[in-house]
């Protein structure tokens, strides 16, 4: 909490008056009863101003959705996955690396989070969040017998750090668990990843700005 005082102001104020020099005696010293008056009064009306809190971070359930924050107007991935964003962060084009020209089907819960797609070739996807900090925290996927799902840990920054994996096979009745450490590699000026690492896959993306 920071103390701001007008003493300052005062006593610059009063230096002012007496470097005049030409006025009467009489008016000298009322002129300094009332700045007196005027230091009590300022003095007395001493304001307290809290410390400036950070902007929240623009981040809505769309941006969230792809793992953004800030007024981004297009996140592309080097496989072909991207979404278009409005001003006020809806998402009003999506597109994965499966879906062409066809529309990605997307379901909401009713908090407007992006839960599910459907890209047709690519088949179906979920996702999970945590809301109170608008972050995803699970992926899963699914095509006939087939279903993955990717569980992921962020430290207290907020950065990823890791995934956890388990996949399942029901035509071959097969299921396997396994864990990867994520390294960002790099970050652009609004602090969103553009290259992050696991094990020896990298992941490279585009993000523009409003």
């Amino acid at each position: 909490m920071r103390r701001i005082l007008f003493l300052p102001f005062v006593l610059a104020f009063c230096l002012a008056v007496l470097s005049c020099g030409n006025g009467k005696t009489d008016n000298v010293e009322n002129d300094g009863v009332d700045e007196n008056n005027q230091l009590a009064n300022d003095t007395a009306n001493t304001i307290e101003i809290e410390d400036v809190v950070a902007e929240p971070v623009f981040v809505t359930p769309d941006l969230a959705f792809m793992e953004v924050h800030g007024h981004v107007k297009s996140v592309e991935y080097a496989n072909g996955r991207k979404a278009v964003f409005d001003e006020k962060g809806n998402l009003v084009n999506y597109a994965t690396e499966y879906s062409g020209d066809n529309e990605v089907m997307i379901g909401r819960d009713d908090d407007g989070y992006i839960v599910s797609t459907y890209d047709g070739p690519g088949g179906s996807e979920m996702f999970d969040y945590d809301k109170e900090k608008m972050r995803l925290t699970l992926t899963g996927a699914g095509d006939g017998a087939y279903y993955s799902e990717c569980n992921i840990e962020y430290d207290d920054e907020g950065n990823v750090v890791g995934y956890n994996f388990v996949s399942e096979d029901m035509a071959e009745e097969t299921r396997d668990e396994w864990s990867a450490e994520v390294v960002i590699v790099s970050k652009d000026e609004h602090g969103n990843w553009t290259e992050l690492k696991s094990g020896d896959a990298t992941v490279k993306r585009k993000i523009v700005y409003y």
